[in-house]
């Protein structure tokens, strides 16, 4: 076997895969090799798509294979070979940045954490255990991480934390109102329930909920649900609040129905608010937070209140399921020609900064 045939088959494979040449290359033949600034061996590679199709370059390198499928140039091949060896320094620099931007953001991540309001202060922790696990097929078991040294039945205050693979859901129970009308004030930015105040105002006590532990953010995000969903099913609850406002139970209970085929609650865990004033439309996202991504604002626009959540549930989507890091000055769009500007500053409608989509 010659001295380049390693690099010659890595080159080949790299030209078959899909996205690439889709096939193996008519020809192919090694060219020249040689060592960059950085001490990197990058050795040269033209081959043809057919046999009367024109020679292409292609490098083998320490950086890994690359091509462009552009024209071979023998008087200008170094300089060329240059060029895709410095894209693929630049793409893992890119790489490892946006691997330690992640894990400084997962870090920093907050914890998925709602209230369940409820009409009496009782709490029958045996009925929530019972229809937890009829319902998910998931039998809980109480840790033995106790949070409250005050979690006996005649208490105002009961909190229990239950193992689940290899994390933490943990139950704090409070037999009074959220306190300083706290819920009242947020109840009143849910546009989908007319009576969210009305109903917020007579709830007499409320459940803290939370995960904690280890475990993915998907993970988190599905028991934190499956745990509210079942407190929202039962007699006592009139409420959920969280990510700044009070969601409707029944509306909860259906959004988590996704759930069923592996997908991701994503309406439970983010809420997609509007708000309209004498310069226009905005909207907001408030639970992105928990992803580790930024909270998203689109800030007095003049479309429709629907085109702006449709915009921002698709975008929200996107960073979540291809786990994407937007940021300030970069620009986005649903399709191949929108370009819109992201700029990153103090939140209007969230807490913090967050970053504004022009649209």
């Amino acid at each position: 076997m010659g001295k380049y045939e390693n690099d010659k088959q890595q080159v080949i494979e790299w030209l078959m895969h899909p996205n690439e040449l889709g096939c193996k290359p008519n020809k192919i033949e090694f060219t020249k090799e040689f060592t960059d600034e950085d001490g990197i061996v990058c050795k040269i590679f033209k081959y043809k798509k057919s046999l009367m199709s024109p020679w292409l370059l292609a490098i083998s390198s320490d950086s890994g294979v690359f091509s462009e499928m552009k024209k071979y140039d023998v008087k200008t091949e170094i300089e060329d070979a240059k060029e895709l060896l410095a894209f693929l320094k630049e793409y893992w620099k890119r790489m490892a940045y946006s691997e330690e931007e992640r894990n400084e953001r997962m870090e920093n991540a907050s914890n998925f954490m709602g209230f369940v309001l409820f009409k009496e202060p009782v709490f029958n922790s045996e009925e929530f255990e019972k229809s937890f696990s009829e319902e998910w097929g998931i039998t809980l078991c109480e840790g033995e991480e106790d949070i409250s040294e005050n979690s006996d039945k005649d208490s105002d205050v009961d909190s229990r934390v239950y193992g689940v693979d290899s994390m933490l859901l943990v139950l704090g129970y409070m037999g009074f109102p959220v306190p300083d009308g706290e819920a009242e004030a947020n109840a009143q930015f849910n546009y989908m329930w007319p009576d969210a105040v009305t109903v917020t105002q007579t709830h007499k006590a409320h459940m803290l909920v939370t995960i904690m532990g280890e475990g993915s953010i998907e993970e988190k995000g599905k028991l934190y649900t499956k745990a509210i969903t079942t407190l929202c099913r039962l007699e006592n609850t009139l409420g959920v609040y969280a990510n700044e406002v009070v969601h409707e139970p029944k509306m909860f209970v259906a959004m988590s129905e996704i759930m069923k085929d592996g997908s991701l609650p994503i309406f439970n865990l983010v809420w997609f608010g509007l708000g309209r004033s004498e310069d226009g439309v905005s909207a907001y996202t408030c639970g992105l937070n928990c992803f580790g991504k930024d909270e998203i604002e689109i800030i007095n626009s003049s479309k429709q209140p629907s085109e702006l959540r449709d915009m921002l549930i698709n975008i929200a989507d996107y960073v979540i399921s291809q786990d994407v890091y937007l940021h300030d000055g970069e620009t986005i769009g649903l399709t191949a020609d929108q370009r819109l500007k992201i700029n990153k500053s103090e939140g209007v409608n969230v807490e913090g900064e967050s970053l504004k989509i022009a649209y």
